[in-house]
């Protein structure tokens, strides 16, 4: 992202942890919904575009599914009490893509304001298609971070987990992906890359009325990928209390389904921060057996990272001003000429199908 966007994802940011953001579905913090195009939200087992059929492996969608937490219990410590009464609750959750049976961890940061809730107790559950199952109650870390182990035998699909705040019961939501070694990822960049400008969600912020623009066939685009079977990756320079605003965004917009990734710390527009950031993401992702099979962007920042995880230049597309560079294929104003290509490629070949 350029100066300016970085700036005013700062301010955002800042303006955020003194607000009182309405979750829609009478949560706090991050939006408790379900990012999902391709199907209605509701409770239980779904399909997505490219799942098997025949009683071969499928990618299951347990998403969606009402959650009510049990009665607030009163924070546990002084520190847990104070920090509640700093602020709205910016509670967020950034989705892990795990391999099944790899007894993978999802981690929620809970904070009030700018203050992070710390040694306070969690109570995690995670919907199997058949109701929610306990992953127990886990204590908040210094850092205001509550990590819950999932050990359940889950097959390929995406799994909604809920961190319940016994404090205030208060509750985040985020989604746990587990997908085999081999499958196949599209990864993509949110501000100006599918917002017409990185200044959207400040706008936002300032006036909650206001809806961020998105390019012309932008929701098409990520609903074109998912209709060939691959698996969607949003991969933001936001800071991670920027969460909730992503998630709703996404939704409302009718952007697929795909797992949220976003930075722990508010970036800056340079390839050691913002880049180094998203170049980290994906370099876990390859280094666990993923293939990413191609990025999108705006930024220098955004080729930097796609480059310097392996992602070849023609297998990048950047949209605005820098489009074009190094070798990347320039997008000028629309992302409708790009939906057309994908739309006539062959389908995706994931491990997870037949």
């Amino acid at each position: 992202m350029r100066s300016p966007a970085i700036v005013a994802l700062g301010l955002a940011t800042l303006l955020l942890a003194c607000s009182d953001p309405a979750d829609p579905r009478g949560g706090t913090g991050d939006a408790a919904v379900s990012v999902d195009a391709a199907v209605t939200d509701g409770a239980g087992d779904g399909a997505l575009p490219g799942d098997a059929v025949g009683g071969l492996p499928q990618f299951r969608r347990c998403t969606g599914r009402s959650y009510t937490p049990a009665a607030a219990a009163g924070f546990a410590t002084v520190g847990g009490r104070i920090a509640a009464a700093s602020g709205a609750a910016v509670h967020a959750v950034n989705d892990p893509i795990a391999p099944p049976g790899s007894a993978p961890a999802i981690a929620a940061r809970l904070a009030y304001g700018a203050a992070a809730l710390t040694q306070e107790p969690v109570a995690v559950s995670i919907d199997d298609c058949t109701g929610w199952q306990s992953l127990g109650t886990v204590m908040s870390d210094r850092n205001g971070v509550a990590a819950a182990t999932v050990g359940l035998p889950l097959g390929p699909g995406v799994y909604e987990v809920a961190f319940d705040v016994r404090g205030d019961a208060s509750v985040v939501r985020g989604f746990l992906w587990l997908a085999p070694v081999g499958t196949h990822l599209v990864v993509t960049d949110i501000d100006g890359t599918l917002t017409i400008s990185d200044n959207e969600i400040l706008t936002q912020i300032i006036n909650p009325s206001y809806v961020p623009q998105s390019y012309p066939s932008a929701p098409e685009l990520t609903a074109a990928h998912v209709g060939k079977g691959a698996l969607l990756v949003y991969l933001t320079g936001r800071a991670q209390n920027l969460t909730a605003q992503g998630r709703t965004w996404l939704t409302t917009q009718r952007y697929a389904a795909g797992a949220l990734r976003a930075s722990p710390t508010t970036t800056l527009p340079t390839d050691g921060s913002v880049g180094d950031f998203k170049k980290a993401e994906l370099a876990a992702l390859v280094s666990a057996g993923y293939a990413i099979d191609l990025a999108y962007g705006n930024a220098t920042t955004d080729i930097y990272a796609y480059t310097g995880a392996g992602i070849a230049a023609d297998r990048q597309w950047i949209i605005g001003t820098n489009g074009g560079d190094g070798g990347t294929h320039a997008v000028a104003d629309s992302w409708a000429a790009r939906v057309a290509e994908v739309a006539a490629s062959a389908p995706v070949a994931q491990p997870f199908m037949p």
